[in-house]
């Protein structure tokens, strides 16, 4: 485990590379989901295989996941920005990285794009929130149904212990800190946020993704979007059909 201190939190980070990876290769760092996630949904199924394929990546917990610090406040989509940002710099990452976002994560990569586009080479988003108008009503009320329990069906894979851990991460975010008010309060992306984002977009989406319809919002603003759909697949493209997603992470990269 690495330990890496920036705005004022300690965080979990995991780099990864080969000892044939080229000194000067880009960075390609992976962004988790909220709450019920952690690098390691990520540093299994697409940066040990991105590392692996010649790329320097890196995983980190989010703030409040993981092995992450876990403050009682600061859990807007900027402070999460910030996050990226100060990390980034605390490990002397200035050239442009890749971003790969899931979930909140990907939506973290557009806000980390729009803030500041010349630290970002290309995005790839694997079922990307869309910041829509009420996006943040809808996500804390989705933290609110976590609390209760209501995610259940979708992490039956997950083993005994490592299901003990997402609830008590569960309970911790939700009840001991801000995040369901900091989420209910988010504001939509506007055209001059997203008209920042200019570099190369890959989003990748489930036929069966509840967000699919809400892709022609990043469609009509992001003019190098390419969208990829994976048929009959979910929300849950990651975990139930991870070997598709590395394929497109495995094109994207090249």
């Amino acid at each position: 485990m690495t330990e890496v201190r920036a705005n004022n939190l300690t965080f979990h980070v995991q780099p990864l590379a080969t000892p044939d990876t080229r000194p000067d290769a880009p960075l390609v760092v992976f962004l988790h989901g909220l709450v019920v996630d952690n690098l390691s949904g990520l540093y299994l199924t697409l940066a040990t295989p991105a590392a692996t394929a010649g790329a320097r990546t890196l995983c980190y917990d989010l703030r409040g996941h993981g092995r992450t610090e876990r403050p009682p406040t600061g859990y807007t989509l900027d402070d999460s920005v910030t996050d990226l940002h100060a990390l980034l710099d605390a490990l002397g990452e200035h050239r442009p990285v890749r971003l790969v976002g899931n979930s909140y994560g990907g939506l973290l990569a557009l806000a980390f794009a729009a803030h500041c586009p010349d630290r970002v080479e290309k995005i790839m988003l694997i079922e990307s929130l869309v910041p829509t108008p009420g996006w943040g009503e809808r996500m804390a009320d989705t933290l609110t149904d976590a609390a209760a329990g209501a995610f259940d069906h979708n992490f039956t894979h997950m083993s005994g212990r490592k299901w003990d851990r997402t609830v008590n991460q569960v309970e911790q975010l939700i009840g001991h800190t801000s995040m369901v008010a900091d989420m209910g309060a988010q504001e939509p992306f506007n055209p001059e946020r997203y008209a920042m984002v200019r570099m190369p977009v890959l989003a990748v989406y489930g036929s069966e993704s509840e967000l699919l319809p809400e892709v022609s919002v990043l469609q009509k603003y992001l003019p190098q979007l390419e969208l990829e759909i994976l048929p009959e697949q979910s929300h849950m493209l990651l975990t139930r059909a991870t070997g598709l997603v590395r394929e497109v992470l495995a094109r994207w990269l090249r």
